[in-house]
């Protein structure tokens, strides 16, 4: 068995195995089972330790000797503020064809969100983390594939539009049939 990476990862940061457990949602004698190979952790978990982390799951179990293969958290929401910043617009022109700003205002104003005069990542982090529950946003931080700065800010649109109130029911429906 491969030693993975959570006990070197876990000291990196400064944590105990009960800090790191209650920031999983987990015991800390889970966390001691992990670190020493008596346990796996189910693949949900393996993701909220790389989640938390910010590194590949393979690289956590000790597969892979690189940290991030796909991209960060931090990069993701770097596109998102230049795309807001920038009025950057879908090249394909299909959603609402107006621009990522308005697509976000207008979510913005049907989640009651109120902007701050300054948008920075903190804000972003506040209230678009929900971003990282979509598969597709979840594959960039673990994919090996490339994609170009539109690829990503056209997959972040189409995420947020899709989250919209009026959206959800017919999403769901797809989702269950």
């Amino acid at each position: 068995m491969t030693q993975n990476r959570i006990k070197e990862l876990r000291k990196k940061v400064g944590l105990s195995q009960a800090q790191l457990a209650n920031k999983i949602g987990i015991s800390n004698q889970i966390i001691s089972f992990y670190e020493n190979n008596k346990r796996e952790p189910k693949i949900e978990t393996w993701q909220a330790l790389a989640n938390f982390f910010d590194v590949t799951v393979p690289y956590l179990q000790g597969i892979d000797d690189k940290p991030n293969t796909g991209y960060s958290k931090d990069y993701i929401y770097k596109q998102l503020d230049d795309a807001y910043k920038e009025k950057w617009k879908d090249p394909t022109g299909q959603i609402m064809g107006c621009g990522f700003d308005k697509t976000v205002d207008a979510y913005l104003k049907q989640a009651k969100i109120k902007k701050p005069s300054k948008i920075d990542k903190t804000f972003w982090k506040a209230n678009f983390n929900f971003l990282f529950d979509n598969p597709n946003i979840k594959r960039l931080l673990t994919t090996k594939d490339k994609y170009n700065d539109d690829d990503i800010k056209l997959l972040l649109e189409y995420t947020i539009f899709l989250n919209f109130t009026a959206m959800k029911p017919i999403i769901d429906y797809y989702n269950n049939n």
